[in-house]
């Protein structure tokens, strides 16, 4: 054997345009007040607040991958102004759909209406929503995270939403997922959390699950996998090497 440990294989791409669609769902929620005219009517009121339209905003996209791509389409075709940072960044594709590269992650702090985080959580991106990046921010921005909820520090983030300094958080992910039935993110008014579901719808699931069998199909018939994890662990014609 060449290596150790078993082929470990995945499904990339299957939920994308899933996530990019809820993170517009979040973002317009938010920014209309959705929460608040929704129980309004639910309990026999007909109150309302003030929203914002989206026409020539600027949305700042944090990691331009799969998902942060279709983000961006879908912000273009609401006539958003589109800005994002990535390490690895996609040329072709900026290009083709008129998305500004930020030179650092701050450029986007300083020019995004809407802040998007479609990150990996890493050591580096760990808590880097927090007080000291806020005051980098405009004034009543409105942050995003279908990513990691621990990208954000939650006490900092909860502090900027109930102070104002912070005009609305949109997230599908927690730091503590379920949280605490006293999670300081689920009662604020200008906070909207949804149970960790962007990624799940029935198109979506049933692409994962034909892409995990496919991945199986080829296993058995020795051919190429779709994704692999480790790829320094051969495996061929059926068999580990």
């Amino acid at each position: 054997m060449h290596g150790e440990g078993i082929p470990l294989r995945f499904t990339p791409g299957v939920n994308h345009t899933t996530v990019a669609e809820h993170t517009f769902l979040l973002l317009l929620s938010v920014g209309k007040n959705m929460l608040f005219h929704t129980d309004s009517t639910r309990s026999g009121g007909w109150k309302r607040k003030t929203g914002h339209e989206l026409l020539a905003k600027t949305i700042g996209i944090i990691g331009l991958g799969r998902i942060g791509k279709e983000v961006a389409i879908r912000a273009r075709a609401f006539g958003m102004t589109v800005i994002a940072y990535d390490l690895y960044w996609d040329e072709a594709f900026a290009s083709s759909h008129d998305v500004t590269r930020a030179g650092s992650i701050e450029e986007i702090y300083a020019a995004a209406d809407y802040i998007s985080l479609h990150t990996h959580l890493t050591p580096e991106t760990r808590d880097m929503i927090c007080a000291e990046s806020r005051a980098k921010m405009k004034p009543h921005a409105i942050l995003l995270n279908c990513a990691r909820g621990e990208i954000v520090h939650t006490d900092d983030v909860v502090a900027a939403l109930e102070s104002g300094r912070l005009g609305g958080y949109g997230t599908d992910v927690l730091d503590e997922e379920p949280p605490r039935a006293d999670h300081p993110l689920l009662k604020l008014p200008n906070s909207m959390v949804t149970p960790h579901i962007g990624s799940r719808t029935f198109e979506s699931v049933q692409r994962q699950a034909t892409k995990a069998v496919q991945n199986l199909v080829n296993v058995a018939k020795g051919e190429e996998l779709l994704a692999q994890v480790n790829p320094d662990v051969p495996f061929t014609n059926g068999k580990l090497d």
